[in-house]
């Protein structure tokens, strides 16, 4: 009879114990991955302030480890993938050009880094009819915005406007577009918008 009590406070003492421990094991699962970038990447895109991200150029390919290598600046990283892994912009993985840039979203598993997403750098493709001469710009800048009609937006990141831009354009570093459109996009459709950045990207 007196080892019953006993068994009860050792079954209530172990349960807390696993509870506890699961709560300790959940809490570092649900920890936010530092992001890790090549300082390139850095100058249009705010991958120092994201988690479980890195981004760099690709190296190479091992297929039969299932690994990747990323260069980002003078450090290697090897990430591994597998069939969950979504490859983006490209066919798959060995359709990745080496030397190309990569972003790469990714989860640790074992403590291995496994790539989630793979989203390899897009250039942006601009009709001919939609693109404006300097020629076109520099008269338009010489009128002015609103005997020209038209808003110039200057996509690349605040520092470099600060340093220095096209007189009569307004700060949009494009990552902060959907942040800013309501505030400095015309209401007037008829009004031109002219964007520019430090190139195709």
């Amino acid at each position: 009879m007196k080892s019953r009590p006993l068994c009860l406070v050792l079954a209530v003492a172990v349960t807390a114990f696993a509870v506890g421990w699961w709560q300790v094991v959940y809490a570092q699962s649900q920890e936010k991955l530092p992001a890790k970038s090549d300082s390139s990447c850095l100058k249009c895109h705010p991958y120092d302030k994201q988690f479980e991200l890195l981004a760099g150029k690709m190296v190479d390919i091992a297929h039969k480890s299932k690994t990747l290598q990323l260069g980002i600046d003078k450090d290697m990283e090897v990430i591994f993938f597998d069939d969950r892994t979504v490859v983006k912009n490209v066919p798959g993985i060995k359709d990745i050009p080496k030397g190309e840039s990569i972003r790469v979203t990714y989860d640790k598993r074992q403590g291995k880094v496994y790539a989630k997403e793979i989203e390899v750098k897009k250039g942006l493709e601009v009709p001919k009819d939609k693109l404006s001469t300097v020629e076109e710009v520099a008269a338009l800048v010489a009128l002015g915005p609103e005997k020209g009609k038209y808003v110039l937006l200057d996509g690349r990141p605040g520092s470099n406007f600060d340093q220095g831009h096209i007189p009569t354009a307004k700060k949009m570093p494009f990552f902060m577009f959907d942040e800013l459109k309501d505030k400095l996009l015309p209401q007037d459709k008829e009004v031109l918008q002219i964007y520019y950045c430090s190139g195709f990207s």
